[in-house]
């Protein structure tokens, strides 16, 4: 599979951390059981790289937003970095999502423009309101039977604007824009929040003194 080097940001978090003190694969791997013990997710270790994939991941889970990754160890002249490439598929989501309401809202403005009046329709229209300036009163059969006064120029011509302004309604593309701004806006916060909580995440989990409060726990236990 072709590598996307600025395409496939949209989707992935990569980056690394330094281990204070430098500590082996095995005991970084062990660390991070915490994180990978969830249900529903599974692990492989090859030498210093570990795999991990996350199906159907709880909304609790620090990893959830982050299903699949690969978390490597390096030790160089001394120093010991973990290097972390995590994919997100929700991320991925929220990115395709405005583009597919875009899309919703150009078909809704397209069914609008075939509903609409033809030119011709429009122009005979016009002719019937020029033929038809003034209402013609009613005949004196039809005011003893109680029929309705029939409509004027501007009664006739305000109750078709009435029922323009409906049928925008029923085909407006308003709603499609505005999921297309809430998902675009999700998707910027959760591409800049969810990789540096991971990366806060990594750094508490491996960095953090544990050696020394089990030390303590245990002298605790003993007196």
């Amino acid at each position: 599979m072709p590598k996307l080097p600025y395409i496939d940001r949209i989707w992935r978090a990569r980056g690394s951390i330094e281990l204070i003190p430098p500590r082996t694969s095995q005991s970084v791997f062990a660390r991070l059981d915490g994180l990978l013990d969830d249900g529903g997710t599974s692990h492989e270790v090859h030498g210093d790289t570990l795999h991990y994939v996350k199906d159907n991941p709880a909304a609790q889970d620090k990893l959830a937003t982050f299903s699949r990754g690969t978390l490597r160890v390096e030790d160089s002249a001394g120093r010991a970095r973990l290097h972390y490439e995590l994919i997100s598929p929700a991320l991925l989501l929220c990115f395709l999502a405005p583009l597919l309401f875009l899309a919703i809202a150009q078909a809704t403005i397209f069914i609008s423009e075939l509903e609409g009046p033809s030119t011709e329709e429009t122009s005979e229209t016009e002719k019937d309101k020029e033929e038809e300036e003034e209402a013609r009163p009613l005949n004196v059969i039809d005011q003893m039977l109680g029929a309705p006064q029939p409509e004027t120029l501007e009664e006739k011509k305000q109750r078709m604007e009435e029922e323009g302004e409906e049928k925008k309604g029923r085909h407006s593309p308003t709603p499609a824009y505005v999921f297309a701004g809430l998902f675009f806006a999700l998707y910027l916060v959760g591409r800049v929040l969810e990789p540096w909580l991971v990366r806060r995440t990594f750094r508490q989990t491996l960095n953090e003194p544990r050696e020394q409060s089990h030390l303590e726990s245990a002298a605790q236990a003993d007196s």
